[in-house]
């Protein structure tokens, strides 16, 4: 787990940077009284950092609840990394660095890697049960890495069906199948081995409950980004 102590007092500093230099802004733009692209971006800018700051700061709303993220580590430290990454891309689109088109596309890769760390994560509770439940979830990640890496071809071509061809579909199809069915196999085998172990099954709903709640304000705050960017870049257009 990445050490959320630390990256709290730098997200705090952010949130703090965010609001001073807004006020700036806001403060030279009523006095020049001018509204000019340049003042536009950096108020978009500023206001997708202060996003970004918020929606990292839920991973660390409590030590409580801090702990509770062992359970989903990999998933929980994905999604900061996506969190990181997309500001910096939702930066580069503000900034006409890169255009619209590939903010968006790269937005669906990071929702892609979302459900894969959410999916290897939840398969790596599984492990070492038995030996040939291991080796599934093994297979498992390969194809689940597969699928990861057919679909950006899909995601970013302008022409994917021209370029790739329907064989290239076939794969993609052949791959999720087996993934889908490696899936099962782990559900199964798994099920299989607590009704043989009855003692492992001693869990409190409650706290299961309570530690993912926290994953899905998270998972659903982080799709809020694009569609602020989204709004953002619209008005912008409008505006320029």
């Amino acid at each position: 787990m990445l050490d959320f102590a630390k990256i709290k007092k730098y997200l705090l500093f952010v949130l703090i940077g965010c609001l001073v230099i807004s006020s700036i802004v806001a403060v030279v733009t009523v006095l020049v009284g001018e509204f000019n692209e340049i003042t536009a971006k950096t108020f978009y800018t500023l206001l997708v950092a202060f996003a970004h700051a918020l929606i990292g700061l839920l991973f660390i709303w409590d030590e409580e609840r801090a702990k509770k993220y062992n359970r989903l580590s990999f998933l929980v430290n994905t999604l900061f990394f996506i969190v990181v990454i997309s500001f910096i891309t939702s930066v580069f689109g503000i900034w006409d660095i890169v255009s619209h088109d590939t903010v968006s596309k790269m937005f669906i890769t990071y929702a892609i890697a979302i459900f894969a760390a959410l999916h290897s994560d939840i398969l790596s509770k599984a492990f070492g049960k038995e030996k040939h439940i291991d080796n599934i979830i093994y297979g498992n990640y390969i194809f689940i890495a597969l699928v990861f890496l057919i679909l950006q071809p899909i995601v970013h071509l302008h022409n994917p069906e021209a370029v790739l061809g329907q064989f290239y579909y076939r794969i993609l199809a052949a791959c999720a199948i087996i993934d889908g069915t490696l899936s099962v196999l782990t559900i199964i085998f798994h099920k299989l081995y607590m009704h043989k172990h009855p003692e492992l099954r001693g869990l409190n709903p409650e706290k299961k409950v309570s530690g993912l709640t926290i994953f899905f304000i998270i998972i659903f705050s982080f799709w809020f980004i694009p569609f602020l960017l989204g709004l953002i870049t619209n008005a912008f257009t409008r505006r320029f």
